[in-house]
Order: C-alpha cells, then structure tokens, then sequence
C-alpha cells in the first residue's frame, strides 16, 4: 500500500480528533472518524512507523473523550431544557 496515503489518512485521523475535542463533542462525528481509521487499519492489517502509529494511538483517545462529551452535551441538554 502507498506509504504517502497511509500517512494523510493517520494525520486525518488525529485531526478529526482534535476537532472532535475543540467542539466539546458536539458533532460526534469528528471522533469517529478519528476511531474508524485506526480501526480500518488495524483490521487491514497496517504497518504503521512510529509516528503514525502515535497519531492513531492519540487519535483513540482524542476520539473517547470526544465521545464522552458528546454524551455530556446530552445530558446538560436535557438537564437544563426540561
């Protein structure tokens, strides 16, 4: 597989990441996207050099925490319309 795609698609992934988290996890969607590439890649069977493999470790992170706030979002939603 192409090296040079590899690396732009773990780069896209800790960025959607990082969004994910600077939006306070109000589009979910960001820290999925951040998950789904390493989850891909995983699953394909990737090897990855020590700073793309970095990158997906954090994009993982990045992406929970992403996800927790989501879910934090939803409950102050709900908490303070109802």
């Amino acid at each position: 597989m192409n090296n040079d795609i590899i690396k732009n698609l773990s780069k896209f992934a800790f960025v959607m990441s990082v969004l994910g988290v600077c939006t306070l996890g109000i589009c979910p969607a960001f820290g999925i996207m951040g998950i789904a590439v390493g989850i891909v890649f995983r699953n394909k069977g990737v090897r990855l050099d020590e700073k793309q493999s970095k990158q997906i470790r954090l994009s993982f992170i990045l992406g929970a925490v992403s996800l927790v706030l989501f879910v934090v979002d939803i409950v102050l939603a709900y908490i303070f319309l109802v």
